[in-house]
């Protein structure tokens, strides 16, 4: 660290490790410098940015408001995310984060009829709404996918083209996909009928979304390929509660309970435990990877009913796992087979209620929406 060797280094090359460093660092290392404060934001910057292929991704955790958080897993720490502001008009319905991948955020409305979505770069407060809808109305299912490659996007919207009048509610699905590359919504198979989407908010593996069905419990996906819906044949886990996917490596993973009947919501029993399946041989097997120590899995759900949903995030060998109870947060390595605690985040107490939400992300400055 000798200061004089690092000053007779050519600006170039500072710019070059400058582009290399954690986000959050960059951001302080802006005061240092009126150059590099200017320069961060620059297109030459950008330009570099994007040469770096592979960053280690972060876990962001948000709610229905404007308060966000990622943790930093080279740093070993929380950073708040400020959320953009949306200016709505007053007939709009309001909108939330519903999704995220990459460095992209997606707002949109999962409870009242809304055909608008928005997508947002929360580092670089760019921020732009998309088409609305061809069909869907009221939104049952949402999820964007990037491409790291090219900083493209696709989003993927499954649901009703109006909010019905009927009782019982009787309605038909409809799916739409989004493309940034034509900047337009094109239809897609209808969903299978007999799928009732789940509270899990679902995962890509590769070019397919996957997410759980319910009651009972089952999975069907939807392949970008092909434009198509359908069922994973894999028997589910008996006894299973609060299932969510995650994607790690490549791989598709369930993670959730497996609980005794007539459990009582205000114990711990040691016949109810947290296991991690991986789904093989062709895609018709769950096969169990992993089971949570009996202590640490009657410390997690200690404050839990048997059917709080679960918040899991797969991020390259990890695997995060929460709830909007839980008063921390829980990551499993799937490369060594270990437990540990993330320190406590910014959100808790305060705003850790229901509408929790999780995903992997890589802070850029080098893609927009």
């Amino acid at each position: 660290m000798d200061h004089s060797l690092w000053c007779r280094l050519p600006e170039d090359c500072l710019d070059r490790i400058l582009a290399r460093l954690p986000l959050p660092i960059i951001f302080r290392l802006r005061s240092l410098s009126k150059r590099w404060n200017s320069f961060i934001f620059s297109d030459a910057f950008f330009g570099l940015q994007s040469e770096v292929t592979c960053r280690c991704p972060c876990f962001l955790l948000c709610t229905q408001g404007r308060v966000a958080c990622i943790y930093s897993f080279s740093l070993d720490r929380w950073h708040i995310v400020p959320l953009p502001r949306l200016l709505l008009p007053i007939t709009m319905p309001r909108v939330s984060v519903v999704s995220a991948a990459g460095s992209l955020i997606l707002y949109g409305n999962q409870v009242s009829e809304c055909s608008v979505l928005f997508v947002c770069n929360p580092f670089t407060r760019q921020l732009r709404q998309l088409p609305p809808t061809s069909r869907v109305r009221l939104i049952h299912k949402v999820s964007v996918i990037s491409d790291p490659v090219d900083r493209s996007y696709k989003i993927l919207v499954a649901g009703e083209d109006s909010v019905p009048l009927t009782s019982p509610h009787v309605y038909k699905l409809f799916t739409e996909i989004f493309s940034s590359v034509s900047d337009s919504w094109k239809m897609a198979e209808d969903p299978l009928p007999e799928a009732k989407f789940g509270s899990d908010p679902g995962v890509w593996c590769g070019e397919s979304f996957f997410c759980i069905t319910e009651l009972p419990y089952g999975v069907v996906g939807f392949d970008l390929r092909s434009s198509s819906w359908r069922e994973v044949k894999a028997t589910m886990p008996t006894c299973l509660a609060s299932p969510s996917l995650v994607e790690c490596k490549g791989k598709l993973v369930m993670v959730g309970r497996v609980c005794s009947h007539g459990l009582k919501s205000e114990t711990c029993s040691k016949t109810e435990s947290i296991r991690i399946w991986e789904l093989q041989n062709a895609q018709t097997e769950w096969a169990e990877l992993h089971r949570m120590p009996t202590n640490l899995c009657c410390e997690f759900l200690e404050m839990l009913s048997p059917h709080t949903p679960f918040i899991c995030v797969g991020t390259e060998n990890l695997i995060c796992l929460t709830t909007h109870l839980s008063p921390q947060m829980l990551v499993f390595s799937t490369s060594t087979s270990t437990w540990r605690w993330l320190p406590r985040d910014p959100l808790s107490p305060k705003y850790r209620y229901f509408h929790l939400l999780g995903f992997s992300f890589e802070p850029r400055l080098d893609v927009q929406p």
